[in-house]
């Protein structure tokens, strides 16, 4: 049987299944607009028609190779931004560069098969994987695409499960219009001499080259044409479009040294504020140390008016006696959970850092100081655990970088296995703490760091709904819309401090003295109807109220008399610096630099800052300020100095 006649059958085989996926698809993609239906019907038998043609000459690939390329990459443009929004801010200069992109992408799949039907059918495949990817990662965490999150597949990967992964009919009809390019583009096979081969990829080579000096080079488009916009993540895909604000973000990822850094600029900082610092240091008591990372727990009530049929946080908001609580500013929403932990373990602030990287994947790839390494310093044995993979936010290789004694991860779990949703509950994290504790060296001090995962998002499946809600800013219920969610999240909170408040129990009936401190990451994604019924009323500026979604809870509680000062809100970076100080420990001269600079910039995110009159400022207003200067080069010289000056982040005595 000749391959001609062989083929027929595999073909028409092929075009009865595309037909079939792409009309499924068009159903779906509907929404009552009747040219929309003309068009996915087009769409959809062209991508079955296509796949009959024979092959085509050059006489008919050559005009249809230019007419693709004058049509196709604008229109792939177009339909990878609309899912998400409607165009009208995008920038000057954007839609350029990013038709560019596209067809450099066209060019790159060219240059590896040397087809030009690989070129644009594999170039168009590619996008549509591109545009997926985009549109889940916003789905899920809202926000772009970082570089730093090619690194995370990992993590992704082992909460899939958690997911819902349907589609917008708006982001089915840019599936439909992809299939439909890759089917055209496969169609148009070009046949070319060798010297045409090597002329087109000499081409190819230099409008590659010529993109790539233009965006990452160049200063010319990021001042003009394109900028980050990082207080507002959504800002990004709003002006700079959803290719152009990853390449954007990886422009801007890049290290400046600070100006006059030296290390004796740094150890001059130390000294500082060893003079400065005026609290009573050192004491008596070693307190074991119970630090809890729990994964998107907040109060949403910070936001705005949210009525429940019951409390969701009873125990932690009955809390008083030898407590201190108040609200954490963290810098990131509904993901990218490493990055509040780095600041919380390490004293550094994201907001000294690029908008676009995540330290567990780019910085901390040598030992450096942390919280660890100062209780270490101070005699205390260290663990850290989470009830994952120890893959998970390339935790199995940045413990050990930190100090860490021991890394218990879901692998070698000693407790019973207990799930919610899937995910290991609260519950069964605590009793693992709780096992931990009663197994521990009980010659030396204790400090266990401990992340849970219970309350990963999304926020369905089987969690009995016994609170509910009454109204959000003042809107019943019932009159929001789509809320199960909301009332999913806010019955999870109820569940983890219900858990919580047994952990607490547990240890107030412990003789030795402990310190249990508690916060959230981050707080969780809900639908927009929420956000915008609870903040109906604020009379908040739209920067105010993007801020108030980045505050969680925190709780430093002791099962001995304290005499602890009020912190009060404060931001992630400074939270070790305050549980050293709850501690007693003798403070290393970093930790004393962070008290300094709380007082007078309380808080400092990448979403904003707060300086000691309560004013809203961006760390660019305060860049140059002599305090952030320092704290600058502080930083620099324990992310980025493998010898990092010891003394000063660990242990004063060795400081000179």
């Amino acid at each position: 049987m000749s391959e001609r006649h062989y083929l027929k059958p595999v073909r028409i085989f092929a075009s009865a299944l595309a037909l079939a996926l792409m009309l499924a698809l068009s159903a779906y993609a509907w929404d009552g607009i009747v040219k929309r239906l003309i068009i996915c019907l087009g769409l959809s038998l062209g991508c079955s028609l296509l796949l009959l043609l024979p092959k085509l000459s050059n006489k008919l690939t050559i005009p249809l190779f230019v007419l693709y390329l004058a049509y196709v990459p604008l229109k792939s443009f177009q339909r990878m931004e609309l899912p998400f929004h409607d165009m009208t801010r995008i920038m000057d200069g954007v839609t350029l560069l990013s038709v560019t992109m596209i067809i450099c992408v066209y060019f790159v799949f060219f240059l590896v098969t040397q087809r030009s039907n690989w070129g644009l059918g594999g170039g168009s495949l590619f996008l549509l994987i591109l545009f997926l990817v985009e549109y889940y990662v916003v789905k899920f965490r809202g926000d772009v695409l970082r570089p730093s999150d090619l690194g995370a597949v990992k993590t992704a990967v082992s909460v899939l499960g958690s997911y819902d992964f349907s589609l917008s009919p708006e982001a089915v009809y840019t599936v439909l219009y992809f299939l439909f390019f890759s089917c055209l583009g496969f169609q148009i096979k070009i046949r070319m001499n060798r010297w045409v081969h090597i002329g087109v990829s000499a081409a190819s080579l230099c409008m590659i080259g010529g993109w790539y000096y233009t965006v990452m080079v160049s200063p010319y488009p990021v001042e003009k044409e394109i900028s980050g916009h990082y207080w507002n993540m959504t800002e990004n895909q709003l002006l700079n479009g959803t290719c152009m604000s990853f390449f954007v973000m990886l422009r801007e990822s890049r290290l400046d040294v600070p100006g006059d850094y030296s290390e004796e600029a740094v150890r001059a900082a130390a000294s500082e504020a060893v003079i400065l610092y005026d609290k009573s240091q050192g004491s008596d008591v070693r307190p074991d140390i119970i630090m809890i990372m729990n994964e998107a727990w907040s109060d949403l009530s910070v936001l705005g008016q949210l009525e429940t049929t019951e409390d969701y946080m009873p125990f932690v908001n009955s809390l008083s006696e030898n407590t201190v609580k108040g609200n954490l500013y963290v810098s990131i929403l509904g993901g990218l959970t490493a990055n509040t932990e780095f600041e919380a373990l390490t004293g550094n602030s994201l907001a000294l850092l690029s908008p676009t990287v995540i330290p567990y994947q780019n910085q901390v790839n040598h030992d450096m100081p942390s919280l660890a390494r100062v209780l270490e310093a101070s005699g205390y044995e260290t663990m850290s655990m989470h009830p994952s993979g120890s893959a998970a936010w390339n935790r199995g290789k940045v413990y050990p970088f930190l100090g860490f004694d021991e890394f218990i991860h879901e692998a070698n779990w000693q407790t019973s296995y207990e799930y919610l949703r899937g995910f290991l509950s609260d519950s069964c994290n605590f009793h693992e703490i709780i096992y931990r504790y009663e197994n521990r060296n009980e010659d030396a001090p204790f400090f266990l760091f401990d992340v849970t995962i219970q309350n990963h998002s999304g926020y369905y499946g089987e969690v009995p709904l016994n609170i509910r809600v009454k109204s959000v800013g003042g809107i019943p219920a019932e009159e929001i819309g789509y809320i199960k969610d909301l009332e999913t999240y806010l019955n999870l909170m109820k569940i983890t401090d219900t858990s919580f408040g047994e952990l607490v129990t547990y240890f107030a009936q412990v003789e030795e003295p402990v310190i249990v401190c508690m916060f959230g990451d981050h707080q969780p994604i809900l639908e927009n109807t929420f956000y915008e019924a609870i903040f109906s009323d604020s009379n908040l500026t739209e920067r105010e109220e993007n801020l108030k979604k980045y505050i969680t809870p925190y709780v430093i509680w002791a099962n001995y008399e304290v005499d602890w000062a009020e912190y009060g809100d404060i931001s992630a970076n400074y939270l070790p610096a305050v549980l050293a100080e709850c501690s007693g420990i003798e403070l290393p001269p970093f930790y004393k630099f962070l008290s300094k600079l709380r007082e007078t910039y309380p808080v400092l995110t990448t979403r904003g800052c707060v300086d000691d009159n309560g004013n809203l400022v961006d760390i660019l207003d305060i860049w140059e300020t002599e305090l952030v200067q320092q704290y600058r080069m502080l930083e620099y010289n324990q992310l980025y100095v493998k010898d990092y000056l010891n003394g000063i982040f660990v242990k004063e005595e060795t400081a000179e």
